[in-house]
């Protein structure tokens, strides 16, 4: 009973894949740090549904205060069908021309990366590879400050979905690069200028995040495992000890051979 149960609850709080979404809120807020006596304001704006299939708002609010927006904000209906294909089939291989981003705006901002290879031409992004490399990152930065934003999806059927992103996602090795991306494809240059952190989903702060990725995705762990993967044949002991392994050679052998 108490199994049966614990099913209904999951269904019921996980949004239905497909679901057309109804709505998308996104709030933005600093974090009090130092502690203030009322606390940090909080920004909200809400984008409902309409009659065209287009999600829209004129207004936004600042805490429980409500403000109208010098102009009109829409979401196109053709980004709510394509972000609800990606849904359906629980997207998790994104190709340059679907995350709408060129080799060459990359290339231009690598000089803030440690890229150890070339951007490559058919720039790819693998939510997998890079969650298993994040995983083994070693270079973490804790800091204090910053903001949150939030993005909420509000689908036909009332059921809600959250995604939670913080400015120290990088940092800390905790960024979700399957929600920012779906957020991103809803959101950019939608969130306007009279709320704080609008350009979080700017052409920008996604080229940050890419080249983010691809730092992240060179790490030799996710490689050396795909290394071993690919000698089967190795002893057990020179697997722990990495016998013969040069990290280098390996990456410039794997593109020449792909």
């Amino acid at each position: 009973m108490k199994f049966r149960l614990l099913i209904i609850l999951t269904l019921l709080t996980i949004p239905s894949v497909g679901q057309d979404i109804e709505k998308i809120i996104f709030t933005s807020q600093q974090a009090d740090e130092p502690p203030t006596k009322r606390g940090r304001p909080k920004y909200k704006i809400e984008f409902k549904r309409q009659l065209s299939g287009d999600l829209a708002t004129s207004d936004y609010y600042e805490n429980k205060k409500r403000k109208k927006l010098y102009k009109g904000l829409t979401i196109e209906k053709e980004r709510l069908e394509r972000v609800k294909i990606w849904q359906t089939t629980d997207k998790r291989i994104f190709t340059q021309s679907e995350i709408a981003v060129d080799v060459t705006t990359l290339k231009t901002g690598t000089n803030n990366h440690k890229l150890n290879f070339y951007i490559p031409t058919k720039f790819i992004v693998k939510v997998d590879s890079f969650q298993f490399c994040q995983n083994y990152k070693m270079t973490k930065t804790i800091s204090t400050g910053g903001e949150t934003i939030t993005v909420t999806w509000v689908n036909d059927l009332g059921q809600k979905h959250e995604f939670i992103f913080d400015s120290n996602d990088i940092g800390e090795g905790k960024v979700n690069i399957k929600d920012y991306l779906f957020s991103y494809a809803l959101l950019s240059d939608k969130i306007p200028s009279e709320i704080p952190y609008h350009d979080f989903f700017s052409q920008e702060k996604l080229t940050d995040i890419l080249l983010y990725y691809q730092e992240t995705v060179e790490c030799e762990g996710y490689y050396y495992k795909e290394y071993t993967d690919r000698n089967s044949n190795l002893p057990p002991q020179d697997k722990r000890t990495r016998k013969g392994w040069d990290f280098v050679e390996y990456m410039r052998q794997r593109i020449i051979k792909e």
